[in-house]
């Protein structure tokens, strides 16, 4: 059977995978949130609450909606700081930071990226996860054995996206599992599946369990046939602990209180039901988590049973115990590693690169869309404003062309990240928790990845633009021109990422025209320089959109172009610097354009790298 292989396999290597056994204590925990910014006060989640969770069992945390469980599971996880109290690791208060490299949490929205299969998810998990101190030969035995284990070797090359719930909870899993944490912590992950799939995977869990690790997991109504996988019930009711100690005891310490479970009921549904009602009374029998008298299993109870249940099944239960290889990478790991992270900066964003360039491959839609419509924009443009850019009469209208592809691009490269990076989110949360990557090192991998298909946009936009109008043939002029909007084309993906890293796809829609307009009415199109008030005057230097202006206007009209030709009676615009001085532009220079370009756009990847870092640390 499993479980005997098992044994036998653990006894046979003289490593563990498991560095040491860790056991989790609290005490007197306190957690409040407020209740909202116009009513005031707080509101209590856990109330003084106290327990324990040990090593090579499979502990549940069961209660009511809204009981507290996943606030308690995000504060033993170290995802949220309790009010007050005290959390424990082998008797010893809690460090966070060595804490979180030794274990890992896996979220109930169990988003993975869907581009990617569960052979390449799992490599580069194990390319950032064990880091240089693993050999590659090991990074892919190591990945085969996670895959055999979770029973998805005939689904290795199917695409995330393509995956059933059961197959995507296995392989947030078995991301985690890369690196074999002794702890791991499970918000709800039978949520959405059916009986067959939640039991198959409380079963893997179980096994998880059982080589050593501290398995913590959150569930609402655990069935029957996953109780008989459970060591220890955790039972929270309105924040406090109503029960502590073993499934087989549940009952017997209900009927110390007269509660009398019905005949062939499930203790666990009859808990829930009388726990309302008398929930002060359970919450005094447990003395809030204190009292350890539950605590003790019945020999070999869960296992029996377990092994019980398998023989009297004529289907295969195909998910085994993890393989244990040879060598010990996470020893290596834990002992030498001095950093926060496993892999350098470098190799971390090589390896986010790669992985969101292979993403933007696999899913070309999105990219086919956005060039579509640059190159109708372009035609639409190109015709509207067509061969008008050698005559005087049209010098306004040439003017008012360079202003729409500035404003149609920064609109562009704005809205396309975002709608697109927000929705990354969760899975970056998750990973960066879990110590995968630094928040500097994700972030210049994606502004990075979405450079390439923005400037094959903006290149295309500009060349069939600049040809159909008719600008000067002049290589440094259309350089400049295409110089110009590439600039402005990239700053605007970075208003647009700092956009994204504050709001969601919906308030990032809202209220990105009030982040963006600003740079827009001081662009020197609709206001110029000298007619605005003085005090407001130096917000003309802070808009890209005035810099890209003039840059655009010296590309066109300046480097001492010759005087144009007039196709009318009179051309107030024959001389092209008349009309850079009418506007405002006779001493403004390209360089100090690019300057301010660059120099606003550094502000903004600032600004939205400590956004992103505060926003990956909170749940908003």
């Amino acid at each position: 059977m499993a479980l005997d292989n098992q044994s036998d396999s653990q006894e046979t290597n003289s490593t563990s995978l498991v560095e040491d056994s860790v056991n989790i204590t609290f005490e007197d925990v306190h957690y409040k949130v407020r209740r909202g910014f116009l009513t005031g006060g707080q509101k209590t989640i856990l109330n003084g609450i106290n327990g324990q969770f040990n090593a090579g069992e499979l502990s549940v945390i069961v209660g009511q909606s809204g009981a507290g469980k996943s606030s308690l599971m995000d504060i033993l996880a170290g995802y949220t700081k309790p009010t007050s109290g005290k959390v424990c690791i082998n008797g010893r208060l809690r460090n966070e930071k060595m804490f979180r490299r030794r274990s890992c949490y896996i979220f109930q929205d169990d988003q993975v990226h869907d581009m990617l299969t569960i052979q390449e998810s799992l490599s580069i998990a194990a390319e950032l996860k064990l880091g240089n101190h693993v050999s590659s030969s090991q990074k892919r035995r190591r990945v085969e054995e996670i895959i055999s284990s979770l029973g998805v070797c005939q689904a290795r090359n199917t695409r995330a996206g393509s995956l059933s719930g059961g197959q995507k909870k296995r392989l947030a899993i078995g991301l985690e599992l890369v690196s074999d944490p002794p702890v791991m912590f499970l918000d709800e992950p039978t949520s959405g599946l059916d009986s067959s799939i939640s039991k198959q995977l409380i079963y893997l869990l179980h096994l998880l369990a059982r080589q050593g690790r501290t398995v913590v997991i959150t569930m609402h109504q655990p069935s029957a046939l996953v109780l008989h996988m459970v060591d220890k019930l955790f039972c929270v009711a309105s924040g406090r602990c109503a029960y502590m100690g073993s499934v087989p005891q549940l009952l017997p310490y209900l009927e110390q209180l007269h509660l009398i479970c019905p005949p062939y009921h499930n203790a666990v549904d009859f808990f829930l039901e009388v726990c309302a009602e008398n929930e002060q009374r359970l919450v005094q029998c447990s003395q809030n988590g204190i009292s350890e008298q539950w605590t003790q299993n019945i020999p070999n109870e869960t296992d029996r049973k377990l092994l019980e249940y398998k023989r009297s099944k004529s289907e295969e239960v195909y998910l085994t115990s993890l393989p244990t290889p040879k060598e010990n990478p996470t020893r290596k790991i834990l002992l030498s590693l001095k950093s926060t992270y496993p892999t350098s900066p470098w190799k971390q964003f090589l390896v986010l690169t790669s992985r969101a360039l292979l993403s933007i491959w696999r899913n070309p839609s999105f990219t086919i869309m956005m060039t579509g419509i640059h190159c109708f924009m372009a035609l639409f443009v190109g015709f509207l404003f067509y061969n008008i850019g050698a005559d005087a009469k049209y010098v306004r209208d040439n003017y008012n062309f360079l202003y729409f592809g500035l404003m149609f691009l920064m609109f562009t490269s704005f809205s396309a990240v975002t709608i697109s990076f927000p929705e990354q989110i969760p899975v970056t949360r998750r990973e960066h928790f879990n110590r995968w990557y630094s928040t500097g090192a994700y972030y210049v991998s994606t502004l990075v990845s979405s450079l390439p298909r923005q400037a094959v946009c903006t290149i295309l936009f500009s060349c069939i633009t600049y040809w159909l109008t008719g600008q000067p043939w002049e290589y440094m002029r259309f350089l400049i021109f295409c110089c110009t909007l590439l600039l402005v084309s990239f700053v605007s993906l970075c208003v647009g990422l700092c956009n994204g890293s504050m709001f969601n796809v919906k308030n990032g829609v809202v209220f990105g025209p009030l982040i963006i307009m600003p740079f827009t009415v001081f662009s020197g199109f609709f206001l110029r320089y000298s007619d605005a008030p003085y005090f407001l005057r130096w917000l003309f230097q802070v808009s890209f959109m005035k810099h890209g202006l003039v840059g655009l206007v010296i590309s066109i009209f300046g480097l001492n172009r010759a005087r144009l030709t007039c196709s009318d009676i009179y051309c107030h615009y024959s001389r092209p610097s008349q009309f850079i001085k009418d506007n405002d532009m006779s001493g403004e220079k390209f360089s100090l354009s690019v300057i301010s370009l660059l120099a606003i756009g550094f502000v903004f990847i600032a600004c939205a790298y400590v956004v992103l870092k505060i926003r990956l640390k909170c749940k908003w």
